[in-house]
Order: structure tokens, then sequence, then C-alpha cells
């Protein structure tokens, strides 16, 4: 998902903008880490860590919205402070927040609106992912590693959100070491690609990511899609899916139907679209936001 809207959104406001998952289960992983501290002589770091992405993909079959969230977190403003609906919402549902502060973390602590706004997100339970761009192996790795590392070290995030994520086996050590990296600076942190595609499935068994956005794109090309024949090995919570310029509730209702059908583990629909005049379609909630929450959390209901 290319996050050049942002920039421009965040010239217009004046400041910066900021970023995971999965503190339900930190038990389990500590769990996990003193068993491989007991098989330190039988075991090495990378099979631990291997351990741990298998825990955490089967935790839960609940189906999750992955947000994301390229708003600015104006707390000032009640009335505009779209973060504070995201926060009311996840008593519903689980939600998973990308945060990007300025296509990245710009390089720089979050300012004190994001600090308020990251506080309210994980005082109400939304795991933070913060984003991150590699302009399809492009761009350098350790400018890559660089943001992870300011991420971890001032965002309290939950996890990393890989965009532009190149989908071709000879790109794949790329990617294993961006995981590799964030693997090393918390074990707990989630790392989710954005190939916007069906990912290859070698992609999978590296491993590359906990989470692959196989489908990010319009509707009417939602409408032709069929997950590919690998999906079914795997639990769905390895899979994302996010649609924008979806008319209306009764056709993102369909749309999630679908994809609790294909086993995508996470979804979210908007009827914003790349056609507007910034041509970001994640700079809003979608008029239909609540209705969305409510029919997750029916379908939730019954897992």
């Amino acid at each position: 998902m290319n996050i050049s809207w942002v920039l421009a959104t965040s010239l217009i406001i004046g400041c910066s903008t900021s970023y995971a998952m999965l503190r339900t289960i930190e038990s389990k992983h500590l769990d996990l880490q003193a068993i491989g501290n007991a098989k330190s002589q039988q075991a090495n770091p990378s099979d631990l860590t291997q351990e741990l992405v298998m825990d955490r993909s089967s935790n839960t079959s609940k189906l999750q919205i992955l947000l994301p969230l390229y708003i600015y977190p104006n707390w000032y403003d009640r009335d505009k402070y779209i973060w504070k609906q995201v926060t009311v919402a996840a008593r519903k549902v689980p939600i998973v927040a990308i945060i990007n502060p300025n296509n990245g973390p710009n390089n720089a602590p979050p300012n004190s609106d994001y600090q308020q706004g990251l506080k309210d997100l994980h005082q109400a339970g939304v795991k933070i992912v913060g984003y991150v761009p590699t302009n399809y192996t492009k761009r350098d790795i350790q400018a890559v590693k660089a943001d992870i590392e300011v991420y971890s070290k001032y965002f309290n995030i939950d996890g990393i959100f890989v965009d532009e994520t190149a989908n071709a086996q000879d790109k794949l050590n790329y990617y294993h070491q961006i995981y590799q990296y964030t693997k090393s600076r918390s074990p707990r942190y989630q790392v989710i690609i954005n190939p916007g595609a069906n990912i290859i499935e070698s992609y999978l068994h590296e491993p590359v990511a906990d989470v692959s956005v196989n489908f990010e794109n319009y509707q009417k090309v939602w409408d032709d899609y069929y997950p590919p024949a690998y999906m079914k090995n795997y639990p769905p919570q390895h899979f994302a899916a996010l649609v924008h310029t979806t008319a209306d509730a009764q056709m993102m209702k369909r749309t999630i139907d679908l994809a609790d059908k294909y086993k995508f583990g996470y979804i979210y629909i908007t009827n914003d679209s790349t056609d507007t005049a910034d041509r970001n379609p994640w700079d809003t909630l979608p008029t239909y936001w609540q209705a969305q929450v409510n029919y997750i959390q029916k379908i939730n209901a019954t897992k």
C-alpha cells in the first residue's frame, strides 16, 4: 500500500504521525522461552522463534480488523478524534492498528499528540504495528532496520507492518532478514507483510512474516478474487485482506462473509477510495464503520 498520500496529509497538519500485536499471549511466550532455555543444548534461537510463530498464528479463530490508521491523533478535538472511535470499537472486536508518522517513524520519537493517541489505543487493547516501506526491496535494508529500531525504542509497538513487499523468490532473503531483525528486537513482535496479492508459498515456509496481506485492492477486483489452494493448509491468522471502494454496508457484509469463508483472519473494508482527490483510501473510517464492527462481532460470536 503506497503511503505517499500520508506525506501530503502530514504536511497539511504540520505534524508527524505513528504503530502491532499479540500482547494477549505474552504469558505463553514466556513459557515457551523457559522451555527453550531448558533445551538450550539441543535447540537454537531460530527454533524457538519458529515455535513462537506457530503458537501465535493458532492462538485464536476470531476474525480481526487490520486497520490502516493513517489519521492524525488530534485527541484535543473530541468531535474529530477518529482514534477514539477505534478504541470504542475495540471493546467489541480485536483490532490491529497500523500507524504511520511520516512514511515510517520519521526518524524520531512520537510527538505529544502521538504519545496520547498510542496510550489511548493501548489502554483499549488495540494492538499497534508500525509502518515501514521497502519499495519492493529497492530500499536499503539498513534504512528499514533503522525504522524498526526507532519504533522499537520509542513507540511501544506490538509489531511491524512491512509495506511494498516484493513477491518473488529471489527477494525472499531480503524480507527474511527484516523478519529476523524484527524478532531480535522482541520475539513477541508480529511481522505483517503487504504484497497486496497472493504471496508465494515459500514466503510462508522461510518464514518471512507472521501475516501476509494477500489482497489489497478495489472491491471490483475482490469480486473476481479467489484464494490460492495453499491457504487451506495454514491457520487463518496468517492472512489479511484490505478492500477499498466498497460502496455500502450490504456489500461490506458480503465481502466479510467471503473473507471468512476463504479463511482470512484479518479484514478491513472501506468506502474510501484511491479515486478521491487525495488518492488515499486509508485516511478516514468508512461511513459504515460501526456496522462493520457489529457484523464482525456477530460472526465472532459463532466461532
